[in-house]
């Protein structure tokens, strides 16, 4: 049966995806429940996660139900934004339930920490150390499935035309192979392999294999969500900390990259202008955060500070989170301003990492040193633009250009209004700034904002900007561009059909 009004087509769409996306989360929120055969004691809460798992499973099945008999093809222009959109919205709300169930939550914090789960920031609201196993079990499955993106795992089910547009739709640009089918299932494969490596070595360093699970899963999606209050610091181990660094950079890098240092191309994975951007951000920042942290008598030996030095950059360009010192960002003193720059950088495009990107960063700092050149080398000589990609040079155009120009520009007004918005909370501008760039870059470190206490109005600024920040803000613009065509287009085909028709009785009379 053909949906005779192309008007609602992505509509459908949306409902097609959302009801694969209920049973997904339904079986994700089941998931915990495993952990009664390892904690028993835990019994009474798993009605939690029971009761909306399996609602969330039978909704899913209903709109499965409902909408199966028609079919979509194709969709309208910016349509795949906005069931993006629709899909994370949902995913969140549905994703909140557990824990207002679990109770201690009200809804905005609920909200909030599903928001932190699924955008993989790691800000939290949770009291850890007297959380029981299936909560934060529960937290670190939300990084897993929101690491690579929800559209992504959708696609591996999704293997048709609309769920391809989907996976464009959701910001995947590089192909792995020609098949974008194909390319998000062997994105699937490789994170799971990066999360499952670093389980194992995680347990041969001395952690337990619920804690193991749980900081891989973390580390590799880039979200920064812990076991313990005081994250990895709780281990004081050097081999510890080396893994999550290990596993923070190959979560942070774009998984084409990935692929050519797996297959032993050596020139397309060091020849990748991210890869170089990476090595020289962090080589330029960690001897600065070694010393403050020598100066400031944070750590006394030397080989102490370039452990946690050189973690915690790694941490924030990376855009994870997880710390081995307690409240870093507020004792980082002259280390802070190097360390804020990490985080609106952001990791490489197609990685679990947010922040402005790498990509963005190396075409917007090799734009103005074009810029200058030109201004300063005589006019006939003329220089070309281009950029390394994958060990080739790749050709930048004007367009491309502007558009990075105006993506960097719509992020800072974004942060600088997210900042205004918490001073407005009653905020400082140093712990405002930082706590939202914090947010937009999906690091999750907080400079002291984010407490249990948090006031509900701070807590919705920031759950906003988690989401632009993962979703990226041409995603949002998109969305809101199809909803507002949505709106016109019936306003404006009624009016034409007004017109036909008075023009018909003027001619009949």
């Amino acid at each position: 049966m053909a949906l005779n009004k192309r008007f609602f087509r992505h509509y459908l769409a949306a409902a097609k995806a959302i009801a694969y996306l209920m049973i997904l989360l339904g079986a994700i929120i089941l998931c915990p429940v495993i952990l009664l055969a390892f904690y028993p004691e835990e019994q009474e809460e798993a009605v939690c996660y029971i009761f909306p798992g399996v609602l969330s499973i039978f909704t899913g099945y209903l709109i499965k139900l409902f909408t199966g008999p028609y079919k979509v093809r194709s969709m309208q222009k910016h349509a795949g934004s906005l069931v993006v959109l629709l899909i994370w919205i949902i995913a969140i709300l549905i994703g909140a339930v557990p824990f207002l169930m679990v109770g201690g939550y009200t809804f905005p914090q609920a909200v909030f920490e599903a928001t932190s789960g699924f955008t993989t920031t790691g800000f939290t609201v949770t009291d850890v150390d007297n959380a029981s196993h299936m909560l934060l079990f529960y937290r670190s499955l939300l990084h897993l499935v929101g690491g690579v993106g929800l559209v992504l795992v959708l696609t591996t089910i999704l293997s048709n035309v609309y769920g391809m547009q989907l996976f464009s739709a959701e910001g995947h640009t590089d192909r792995l192979t020609p098949s974008p089918l194909h390319t998000a299932r062997s994105i699937m494969l490789i994170y799971m392999g990066f999360i499952i490596g670093g389980t194992i070595c995680f347990i041969i360093f001395g952690m337990s294999p619920f804690d193991a699970i749980n900081y891989s899963i973390s580390a590799v999606a880039t979200g920064g969500f812990s076991t313990e209050s005081s994250s990895l610091g709780f281990y004081h181990s050097p081999f510890i900390d080396m893994t999550a660094c290990v596993l923070m950079l190959l979560g942070a890098t774009n998984f084409m990259a990935s692929m050519y240092l797996f297959k032993r191309r050596w020139s397309g994975f060091f020849l990748h202008g991210e890869v170089l951007c990476f090595a020289i951000l962090i080589a330029i920042v960690s001897p600065i955060a070694i010393t403050q942290l020598l100066a400031s008598g944070v750590c006394v030996e030397w080989w102490s500070a370039v452990d946690n030095g050189i973690f915690q950059v790694i941490s924030i360009v990376s855009t994870t989170g997880l710390s081995t010192i307690d409240n870093y960002l507020p004792n980082s003193g002259y280390a802070l301003f190097p360390l804020i720059l990490l985080m609106i950088c952001g990791g490489q495009s197609d990685s679990t990492a947010g922040g402005i990107k790498a990509s963005r960063f190396v075409l917007a700092t090799k734009s103005v040193y074009w810029d200058v050149m030109e201004n300063i080398l005589p006019s006939r000589r003329i220089r070309s633009r281009q950029i390394w990609r994958f060990g080739k040079k790749e050709p930048v155009t004007d367009k491309m250009q502007s558009q990075n120009y105006t993506y960097i520009v719509i992020y800072m007004v974004i942060l600088f209004a997210g900042s205004f918005a918490l001073m407005l909370c009653g905020y400082d501008f140093t712990t405002a700034f930082v706590e939202f760039a914090s947010g937009l870059g999906t690091v999750g470190l907080s400079i002291g904002l984010i407490t249990r206490s948090t006031g509900s109005a701070a807590l919705w600024i920031i759950t906003v900007g988690m989401i632009i920040a993962r979703l990226e803000v041409y995603i949002i613009l998109l969305a809101m561009a199809r909803v507002n065509m949505d709106i016109r287009e019936p306003i404006q085909e009624a009016q034409i059909a007004h017109k036909q028709r008075k023009i018909r009785k003027e001619r009949e009379v």
